[in-house]
């Protein structure tokens, strides 16, 4: 019997989901999970003690593996998921500090070979903790971003989905609807207060990206999934948050999926006079492995469940 190398699996499985949604109309639900916020670690022994002390424990996060692979173990099979969508932070930082000062990365590739042992397909995001790079000083850990071109380099020659870039889209036919999954890469955030920014934050060259995409036809819905979610302030005209201007003015875009905050929170933000965008977020699989969400797409809604159960919280139409 031949096995198949877990990124060969995940290439099948794309060609053979873009040979049903082009060819086909007869699947009526693709369903996947969300999760958000693994925070995994590897390799601990070989960084500063201070920095996994910290992380393991005054932050909590000692079972992050574990609970990722009981998630990953059961929870995709048992909700008979189509996939799995993680939106960022899974692993908890890029590089840290060793010992002796010197810098190690290896977090990414690790993180890669603990898929490996899953065959099941896998898209991601980038959060602000895939691209921080840790120091330790003043008793606290020091996060930073100045990492971030080559952390993000290092995620796009590990990761499949990523092959095209750190933020992409999948279309998919679900009876007659076209349903277009956008994977936005917003996870940097580390601005100087004199800048003045209101994440969630884009660079230009990847919002004219999305209006592309959200331009490219007049019949798909669009679905955001992103790390850093919308927040009151962000949503207000004073913050002219040019991700959110741009999304509010496409009244296809149904749903957005984020985590950053670790809350299970919904979020309602008007589009025009008669439409809304739903943003949902879904609590840390850190926390606990059943901080997931069942997401089913159908011909004429979006069902969204509650956290950790398969029956609905939320139901959009799109028709």
């Amino acid at each position: 019997m031949i096995k198949l190398h877990s990124k060969t699996k995940f290439l099948v499985f794309c060609l053979f989901m873009l040979f049903v949604g082009t060819t086909s109309a007869q699947k009526d639900t693709l369903s996947f999970l969300h999760i958000t916020d693994l925070h995994t670690m590897f390799n601990l022994e070989n960084y500063n003690p201070e920095i996994v002390k910290h992380r393991e424990y005054t932050r909590g996060y000692k079972n992050a593996n574990s609970f990722f692979e009981q998630f990953i173990q059961s929870i995709p099979e048992k909700t008979n998921a189509d996939l799995v969508i993680a939106t960022g932070d899974m692993i908890d930082f890029f590089d840290a500090k060793t010992p002796s000062g010197r810098t190690l990365e290896f977090q990414v590739e690790q993180f890669a070979r603990l898929l490996d042992g899953y065959h099941f397909p896998i898209f991601l995001t980038l959060g602000n903790h895939d691209i921080f790079s840790y120091s330790w000083g003043k008793d606290k850990v020091i996060p930073d971003q100045l990492q971030t071109g080559c952390a993000k380099a290092t995620w796009i020659r590990n990761f499949d989905c990523f092959r095209k870039g750190t933020y992409y889209s999948q279309v998919y036919e679900i009876g007659k609807t076209t349903y277009r999954l956008i994977f936005l890469d917003n996870g940097f955030y580390q601005f100087r207060n004199d800048e003045n920014m209101v994440n969630p934050y884009i660079d230009k060259p990847q919002l004219h990206w999305l209006k592309a995409e959200l331009n490219e036809s007049d019949e798909d819905i669009e679905i955001i999934l992103m790390h850093i979610p919308f927040t009151e302030k962000s949503s207000l005209p004073e913050s002219a948050n040019e991700l959110y201007e741009e999304l509010t003015q496409s009244a296809s875009v149904k749903l957005i999926l984020a985590g950053h905050f670790h809350k299970g929170e919904v979020m309602r933000f008007s589009v025009g006079a008669h439409n809304e965008m739903v943003q949902v977020g879904t609590d840390a699989l850190v926390n606990t492995p059943e901080n997931w969400r069942l997401v089913r797409l159908t011909e004429n809604n979006i069902l969204v469940s509650a956290t950790g159960k398969t029956e609905n919280e939320l139901e959009i139409a799109v028709k």
